[in-house]
């Protein structure tokens, strides 16, 4: 049997290719990274009904993450999900 070493990279792109064929409805460009990470992170396409965004939720969230605001997390899993280069 010859297994081929696919890097990480590869399949998270190819994870969010699959999620983006699967889906049935279009999802506003503003909010769509954060849904697709939503899925890919919990394989539930469920969120697509359930997940709300207030009015401008990006720019607000963009500029506090610019300011420093600081995020309080309850589990260690999504704590070590934040890039914290990318906040730098």
């Amino acid at each position: 049997m010859n297994l081929e070493y696919v890097l990480p990279a590869d399949i998270e792109r190819r994870s969010f290719e699959i999620i983006e064929s699967e889906l049935e409805t279009e999802i506003p460009e503003e909010i769509k990274p954060v849904v697709m990470r939503v899925i890919h992170t919990t394989a539930d396409f469920d969120y697509l009904d359930n997940l709300y965004f207030s009015e401008d939720v990006m720019n607000t969230a963009m500029k506090a993450i610019s300011q420093k605001a600081v995020f309080v997390t309850d589990t260690n899993m999504a704590k070590s999900g934040i890039n914290k280069a990318a906040l730098a």
